[in-house]
């Protein structure tokens, strides 16, 4: 069944530290969440998903660097808080102004990732 968006978000995803470049463009509809595009780009870079990972990207209304993925319960410094990713909307944060954040897989190997909305 064909579902019809309002918009769709396309997102150009670079790994970063990788010559040649390496780098996928997705599409996805703006009801996604950040788990959602996580998913996404982890079919897209062909990731088997075994590692946690997160996103740093800049709240729009509070212009705050904020760090959303899965929330780790043992947090030893209470300063320091990843925000669940089921529970944030990308339309929420991805916008003309604030196109860009970082996607952080596999945080022995760091595999940084530049994440670009295109507008």
């Amino acid at each position: 069944m064909k579902r019809n968006y309002k918009q769709i978000y396309q997102f150009k995803i670079t790994l970063q530290g990788i010559k040649p470049p390496v780098w996928r463009r997705i599409q996805v509809p703006e009801v996604y969440t950040f788990w959602d595009l996580h998913v996404a780009i982890q079919d897209a870079m062909g990731w088997w998903d075994s590692h946690l990972h997160e996103f740093k990207i800049i709240n729009p209304e509070t212009m705050e660097s904020e760090e959303i993925g899965i929330p780790v319960e043992d947090n030893y410094d209470d300063d320091f808080e990843i925000l669940a990713g089921w529970q944030k909307m990308i339309s929420d944060y991805y916008t003309i102004e604030n196109k860009k954040s970082e996607y952080i897989y596999d945080f022995g190997d760091d595999w940084i990732h530049i994440v670009v909305l295109e507008v």
